[in-house]
C-alpha cells in the first residue's frame, strides 16, 4: 500500500502509517488510540515567530537606487506559471496572486513585523467620527509605457474596477464596503488627494490596501486601448515592467530604470516554468537558477550547493481542507440554485437543511468531524513536513492561535471516535470522495497521506492532482463540492475569512452560511481590537464545531537563493507571504 512513495519522508511516514493500521486492526480495546502531541498555548513551530496584529505607522518609504545601474538577468523557477493576465474584470485571482507584487504596487504594504506602512500612499488620516478618511498619494509616480502620472483619479477609478459587478477580484466585498462602490462615498480632493468615507467605521480601512489583489493602473491606457489589450500588457506602477510570456515556457520582465521606489540591481528577470522539482533542484545546482519554488525535502540537496543559502520565512503559509459545496445563505431560493450549481445535499458532508439544530445539519457535521479527526496532524509535520510546521486548528487563525479558547487550539487524532461519528452518520462501511490538493511544496503527498488514513475508517479518496489554473474555474463557478486543500495566509483572521466565506465572492473556500454572514459583518465594523476578536472567536467556533473547514498546519516557507544573490528576507512584502516577492532586492552579486 506504502511502498509507492520513495521519498525519504514518505518513507518514514509510511512506515509509522503501517504501525497505526496494525493498532487500529487490534482494536483499542486495551491500548488507547495514539494522540498527536497537543501544541501549547503560545508554542511554535520551529524557528517561526507570531505575527503581532498590525499597527499603521504613517512614514515616507525612501527612494533607493541600485549604485551601479541595473545588469544581468535573475533566474526564478515556478512549478505553476500563469498567464500575465491583470485586469480585475477580466483575471483569475491566480493571476493578481502571481504578479501583482511584481508589476504593481499597493497604496499599502506591511514588514516583517506585520506593521502597515506606505507604498503609493505616502500618509493617511482619520476624522474623529472614524469614517472620514483622507489619503495623501505620494507625486511624481509614472505609469510603465509612457502613460504619465499617477493621480488620484487613477486610484478612484481602479478601486471602481476591483469593486464592480463583473470583477473577479477575491476581495471585491472589501472594497464595495470600504470604498462605497458604487454609492460615491470616495472623491478627489486633488491630484494627490483621496477622501474616503467609509459609512461606518470600518476595521481594515488600510489593511485591505496591502492586499495583492488591489494594484493601482492607469485609466488612460484603458482609454486608449481597452481593457482586453490592457489586461495581458498593464501599465502599473511597480518596479518591473512586463515584456513577454510564453505559455508553458516563461514570463519575462524588465527593470523599470529608475523607479520612484526602488530600482531593481539586476535588468532581466525570467519566470522559467519548470514543474518536476528534480528538475528545479539540477538546473538550480548547475547555475542555471537563481532561486525556485522547491518542496522542503529539497534542502539538504540546496544545502550543497556551492555558494547557495537559504531564505526561510517562519509561519509564512497555512495550509487548511475545505469540504466543498456547503453554500447556505439563501439556500431554497432560486438566487442559490444559480449561485451553487454544485449544492449536493446527497453527498455526506453536505447537509440539506441550513439550519445547526436540524438533524439533516447535525449528521452531516458528524461526518465532517470524523474526517478531521481522523488525520494525524503532527505525523504528518513530523515526517513529510520535516518539523517545518505546527498543527493548526482553525482556517486564518495560525498567527493568532493564542487568541482562540484552550478547546479550539487542536483537533484530537482518535480514528476510533471518527468511525463511531461515521456509524451514527449511517455510513458504518464509509464512503468514496474527491480530494484535491494545493499544488507545491509536499502538498501532494500530504494529501495522499490523509487519503491513507481515512482509509482506516472505511473513507475512499481518490487523488486529484491538478494545477491551480485547472481547478480555480470550478471554485468560482460553484461546481466544485468534494474536498481540497487550500494554502493561505492572514494576519488577522478575518482578512481571510471575509473572500473564503462570503456567499457574495467571486471566489470562496467552498462554505458559506447566514451565521458566518452576520459575524463577519459585526467584526468588520469592530475597530477596537479586543471586542473584534470576541466575535471572531464566536465565529471560529461555529466553524471548528461544525468542522467547516478544518486547520491542518501552519507552515515555515524556505527559498533558495544562488550564490549570484543572497536573501532578501527584511524587504519582503509580507501581505502575501505564499510567494517569494519584492524581486526588486534581489542583489546582484555577479556585478
Amino acid at each position: 500500500m506504502f511502498d509507492r512513495f520513495k521519498k525519504p519522508g514518505f518513507i518514514l511516514f509510511s512506515s509509522l502509517m503501517l504501525s497505526l493500521l496494525v493498532l487500529v486492526a487490534c482494536g483499542s480495546s486495551a491500548t488507547e488510540a495514539p494522540q498527536a502531541a497537543a501544541p501549547k498555548a503560545e508554542s511554535k513551530a520551529p524557528g517561526t515567530t507570531a505575527v503581532p496584529t498590525a499597527a499603521a505607522v504613517a512614514t515616507t518609504a525612501p527612494v533607493v537606487k541600485a549604485p551601479s545601474g541595473p545588469s544581468g538577468t535573475f533566474n526564478y523557477a515556478r512549478k505553476d506559471l500563469f498567464p500575465y493576465n491583470v485586469f480585475p474584470t477580466l483575471t483569475q485571482g491566480a493571476g493578481y496572486f502571481f504578479h501583482g507584487f511584481t508589476g504593481g504596487e499597493n497604496l499599502m504594504s506591511r514588514n516583517a513585523e506585520g506593521t502597515l506602512i506606505p507604498r503609493l500612499m505616502k500618509e493617511w488620516d482619520v476624522a474623529a467620527d472614524g469614517v472620514t478618511w483622507t489619503f495623501r498619494l505620494e507625486e511624481g509616480v509614472q505609469f510603465h509605457k509612457g502613460y504619465g502620472e499617477m493621480t488620484a483619479e487613477d486610484v478612484i477609478w481602479s478601486m471602481e474596477r476591483i469593486g464592480s459587478e463583473n470583477s473577479k477580484v477575491a476581495y471585491r466585498s472589501n472594497i464595495l464596503r470600504i470604498w462605497g462602490i458604487p454609492e460615491g462615498r470616495t472623491k478627489a480632493i486633488d491630484d494627490y488627494t483621496i477622501e474616503v468615507d467609509t459609512g461606518v467605521p470600518q476595521y481594515d480601512t488600510l489593511s485591505t490596501l496591502s492586499f495583492p489583489h488591489i494594484s493601482i493602473f492607469s485609466k488612460k491606457q484603458i482609454a486608449d486601448v481597452g481593457e482586453e489589450v490592457a489586461t495581458k500588457d498593464v501599465a502599473a506602477t511597480g518596479p518591473w515592467s512586463f515584456l513577454e510570456h510564453e505559455a508553458g515556457v516563461s514570463t519575462r520582465w524588465s527593470a523599470v530604470d529608475p523607479h520612484w521606489r526602488k530600482t531593481p540591481e539586476w535588468a532581466e528577470m525570467l519566470w522559467r516554468h519548470i514543474p518536476e522539482e528534480s528538475t528545479r533542484i539540477a538546473n538550480f545546482q548547475t547555475g542555471n537558477l537563481d532561486s525556485m519554488e522547491m518542496n522542503l525535502d529539497s534542502i539538504p540537496a540546496v544545502e550543497q550547493t556551492e555558494g547557495a543559502t537559504l531564505m526561510r520565512v517562519p509561519g509564512g503559509t497555512a495550509v487548511a481542507l475545505s469540504f466543498y459545496g456547503n453554500w447556505y445563505v439563501g439556500l431554497g431560493t432560486p438566487e442559490h440554485k444559480e449561485r451553487a450549481p454544485g449544492y449536493d445535499p446527497s453527498l455526506p458532508w453536505i447537509s440539506g437543511n441550513a439550519d445547526p439544530e436540524s438533524e439533516e445539519w447535525k449528521t452531516a457535521a458528524k461526518v465532517r468531524t470524523a474526517l478531521s479527526i481522523a488525520i494525524d496532524r503532527q505525523l504528518i509535520v513530523d515526517t513529510l513536513l520535516l518539523g517545518e510546521a505546527q498543527p493548526d486548528p482553525v482556517l486564518a487563525w495560525a498567527a493568532n492561535v493564542n487568541k482562540l479558547p484552550p478547546e479550539l487550539r487542536q483537533w484530537e487524532f482518535n480514528p476510533d471516535k471518527a468511525r463511531e461519528l461515521l456509524a451514527e452518520a449511517g455510513y458504518p462501511d464509509g464512503f468514496t470522495l474527491d480530494i484535491t490538493p494545493v499544488s507545491g511544496y509536499n502538498y501532494p503527498e500530504v494529501s495522499e497521506a490523509i487519503g491513507q488514513m481515512w482509509e482506516l475508517i472505511g473513507v475512499k479518496a481518490k487523488q486529484q492532482n491538478m494545477t491551480y489554473a485547472t481547478i480555480r474555474p470550478q471554485i468560482v463557478n460553484r461546481t466544485y463540492n468534494q474536498v481540497y486543500s487550500h494554502q493561505h495566509v492572514a494576519v488577522d483572521p478575518l482578512d481571510r475569512w471575509a473572500i473564503a466565506f462570503r456567499a457574495g465572492n467571486a471566489w470562496n473556500f467552498g462554505v458559506d452560511h447566514p451565521i458566518l454572514e452576520e459575524l463577519m459583518d459585526k467584526a468588520a465594523g469592530i475597530v477596537d481590537e479586543d471586542e473584534r476578536y470576541a466575535v471572531e472567536v464566536e465565529a471560529a467556533r461555529f466553524t471548528y464545531e461544525n468542522a467547516l473547514a478544518v486547520g491542518l498546519f501552519a507552515q515555515n516557507l524556505v527559498w533558495p537563493m544562488s550564490a549570484r544573490t543572497a536573501p532578501w528576507f527584511e524587504h519582503m512584502n509580507f501581505s502575501e507571504t505564499r510567494q517569494l516577492t519584492s524581486f526588486e532586492w534581489a542583489p546582484n552579486n555577479s556585478r
